[in-house]
């Protein structure tokens, strides 16, 4: 995976383009304008984006919580990209990050189709105990995973 980068969005330019990105293959599949886009400015927040060779092809929004918690709220890569190992790639490399920073936990609600993906990197059922309380999905899985 050596034509691979993550970058975390810090300019302007890197913030749009991680905007663009989640809005079409995240909210566009819901129907929705992306309600989350003032994370981009706030403090406890971070967003990536995953390139390959140059090019956009995922991205993920960290939420910082008290006590060394995180929560993952997003995680994507494009339709065309996936069944690649890009996605666990991406995912690894925040795992790493937060590690880094001195994150002990990382907190994910997974929808049906991705348990299986979360469960193959050591993610297991764990209460989200989300502490801002946003709503969530009856059908996502509460997991997460000890850094």
């Amino acid at each position: 995976m050596a034509d691979l980068s993550v970058r975390e969005c810090t300019t302007p330019q890197e913030k749009e383009v991680a905007q663009r990105f989640r809005q079409k293959h995240f909210f566009d599949r819901i129907s929705i304008k992306d309600p989350y886009v003032w994370t981009f400015s706030r403090e406890g927040h971070s967003h990536f984006v995953l390139y390959k060779k140059g090019l956009v092809i995922g991205y993920a929004h960290i939420q910082y919580w008290p006590d060394h918690r995180t929560a993952l709220r997003i995680i994507v890569i494009d339709e065309t990209e996936r069944k690649h190992g890009y996605g666990s790639f991406l995912l690894k490399f925040c795992e790493q990050k937060l590690t880094e920073e001195g994150i002990k936990i990382l907190h994910t609600e997974a929808a049906p189709d991705v348990v299986e993906f979360y469960k193959n990197l050591g993610y297991s059922e764990m209460p989200f105990d989300d502490p801002e309380k946003h709503p969530s999905d009856e059908r996502d899985t509460p997991m997460g995973k000890k850094l």
